[in-house]
């Protein structure tokens, strides 16, 4: 990685920040010879839902694997997580757990928080989260430690305990996993608290399934006792997003967002005091000014990706959510780009609910209440966003999680959602030296129903009908995100869709850090259905998660059924029409320089994060 290449992208004010800040590090806290858990606390924590209402589909069968302590996590499969050697820790934490975890059942076994299942390789909990060494030779994603640390499955537990079935069973491993997890990180140690999201998303899920549990639970199994030790960690669990805010000199993105969803959680979940007060007045200053920048005015997100559109505004969509709760007076602006977010998923989703995969696709979520969703599939979250809008009536359990936390809201305070299709000009585009690629239909479609979204700010566009879904990349915004992290050399490559098959399909992401060499194969021209012209990458990489900002891409015409683009790098000029017919779709390149047309010849397919399937 050449660090002066990746200072030139940073703009001037943000590379003076960080300039400043490694001259003058800020005081850090020495997590390691503190113990700041408790088991005394000031704090209440209030019931924001009624469980009355919650009817859902159980799955028993991943009931029973957590159960188990089995999770199928960001692709390696159903595993058991149990720990079978003997926690250590630092002198100043062994009090802590000798005595809290007595508070555990004699047979409860404990799950280690610290293995990366995939790898076999341990992070060590007796060093603080910003002191963790990773052995390079073992191919390690922390990813997925942090994925089990994120505790998203304990809502699903407490959703399954609103039936009959188990529900005594439920509540004890509610108890008792939560206790191991409170017990077995201290605050600051080890690998789970090495990333301030994944500790907002934590906290998150927590009080959920908290709350959820304590609506048909037994007061002899969540006891005084209990009540006191998980009251405290939320707290501190506030307290540390509030000391570790990923703000990076104000070149926020996406953790920052879960940052604050996060302490808008758990401020509106702990009785109020005047820090409480503090850092929810904060939350919501902050999440306003945010959402605002992170967001185009077309409404889709600056990260450069689909997958971390849905992820952003998910977070957004709570955060809103809360702040509705309490009153929350938001703006008309906020309020009509809040609509073009939810306007921008639900035009580019596909007819079976999934969404096209262009940049990277990490499959995070804020809540996964959904056991055996497809995670390309959004349909919940837009079910969600619908239980914002008067006149819409989801069913999902988003939408009434969503109605639940805004009982006491003012719904006729939020707008129904604005449009985000804007006009494109007709230049008459001419091609010249074509090759076109023809990709047949097996049947034929109503071209008539096809209608056409476009959003121009974010870089993406397409026609769409119940049977036929094209979206095209065009992701190039210089205003994006400054490092483009999560952006992939994906321009002018498409997804296609017809009938319910897939015909061209994105690569995906598979993985970050743990197989540096298939990051950067995914991120690469080759893995996508555009142009190969040797030699020449869209944007050159410095490192994982930094690309050159070169390529632009513009739109040269819209006429009936067919759209012209075009993409400028290093001296490429690659021209690429899309038209469609009944019974085939009709791609013709035109390009400077000597080409290859690479549709459907990357040889690899990553549905999810993690996982890697031939095709």
């Amino acid at each position: 990685m050449n660090i002066f290449k990746i200072a030139k992208q940073l703009p001037p004010k943000i590379l003076f920040k960080r300039i400043l800040n490694k001259v003058f590090p800020k005081k850090s806290i020495a997590y390691s010879v503190q113990e700041n858990r408790g088991i005394q606390t000031r704090f209440t924590i209030h019931s924001l839902i009624n469980r009355a209402d919650f009817k859902t589909d159980i799955d028993q069968e991943i009931i029973s694997n957590y159960l188990k302590h089995e999770f199928d996590l960001l692709g390696s499969g159903w595993v058991c997580r149990n720990a079978f050697n003997k926690l250590e820790f630092t002198k100043a934490h062994q009090f802590f757990f000798d005595q809290t975890s007595k508070l555990i059942s004699n047979t409860y076994q404990f799950i280690d928080w610290q293995l990366e299942v995939r790898s076999g390789f341990s992070f060590d909990v007796t060093k603080q989260y910003d002191q963790q060494k990773i052995d390079n030779t073992k191919n390690v994603d922390i990813k997925n430690c942090w994925e089990l640390g994120r505790l998203q499955h304990l809502p699903q537990l407490a959703i399954a305990a609103t039936q009959e079935n188990k529900r005594e069973a439920l509540l004890l491993e509610f108890k008792n996993q939560s206790l191991d997890f409170i017990v077995s990180n201290p605050i600051g140690m080890g690998v789970q608290w090495a990333c301030a999201m994944d500790v907002g998303i934590r906290v998150s899920n927590l009080l959920v399934a908290f709350d959820i549990f304590r609506s048909v639970g037994d007061k002899k199994l969540l006891d005084t006792a209990f009540v006191t030790v998980f009251t405290a960690s939320i707290y501190q669990h506030g307290k540390f997003l509030w000391n570790h805010l990923e703000h990076k000199e104000g070149a926020a993105g996406n953790h920052y967002l879960f940052n604050l969803v996060g302490l808008l959680f758990v401020t509106n979940y702990l009785s109020e005091d005047e820090e409480i007060i503090a850092w929810r007045e904060f939350a919501e200053k902050e999440m306003i000014v945010e959402f605002q920048k992170q967001f185009f005015s077309d409404g889709g997100n600056f990260e450069g990706s689909t997958a971390y559109h849905c992820l952003s505004a998910e977070a957004v969509l709570y955060g809103t959510v809360l702040m509705l709760k309490n009153g929350k007076n938001l703006s008309h602006a906020y309020l009509e780009l809040l609509g073009k977010s939810f306007q921008f998923m639900k035009e580019v989703i596909k007819p079976n609910g999934e969404f096209p995969q262009f940049g990277d696709n990490d499959s995070g979520r804020l809540f996964k209440f959904n056991q055996n969703q497809h995670l390309l599939n959004y349909e919940s979250l837009i079910d969600g966003f619908s239980a914002l809008y008067s006149g819409t009536r989801g069913c999902s359990f988003e939408a009434l999680f969503i109605r639940q936390l805004l009982r006491n809201g003012e719904l006729e305070k939020v707008n129904k959602e604005g449009t985000s299709r804007l006009p494109i000009t007709n230049t008459n585009a001419r091609l010249h030296d074509l090759t076109t690629t023809e990709i047949n239909f097996s049947s034929e479609i109503s071209v008539e129903k096809l209608t056409f979204f476009s959003y121009p700010e974010f870089g993406i566009y397409g026609f769409k009908s119940a049977d036929f879904y094209l979206a095209i990349s065009a992701i190039s915004n210089k205003n994006m995100h400054h490092s483009w992290g999560h952006v992939h050399n994906d321009k002018l490559s498409f997804e296609l869709q017809v009938k319910g098959e897939d015909l061209v399909l994105d690569a995906g992401t598979y993985t970050y850090s743990a197989f540096p060499e298939k990051r950067c194969l995914f991120r690469a021209s080759k893995a996508h259905h555009g142009i190969v012209v040797e030699g020449v990458e869209q944007n050159k990489s410095r490192g994982l998660f930094y690309l050159e900002r070169e390529v632009k891409c513009k739109v040269l015409e819209v006429k009936d059924l067919s759209i012209t683009l075009q993409a400028l790098y290093y001296g490429v000029e690659h021209t690429r029409k899309f038209t469609i017919l009944s019974d085939q779709l009709m791609v013709t390149d035109s390009c400077n320089k000597p080409f290859k047309v690479n549709i459907n010849t990357f040889n690899y397919h990553s549905p999810n994060y993690g996982i890697l399937q031939n095709k």
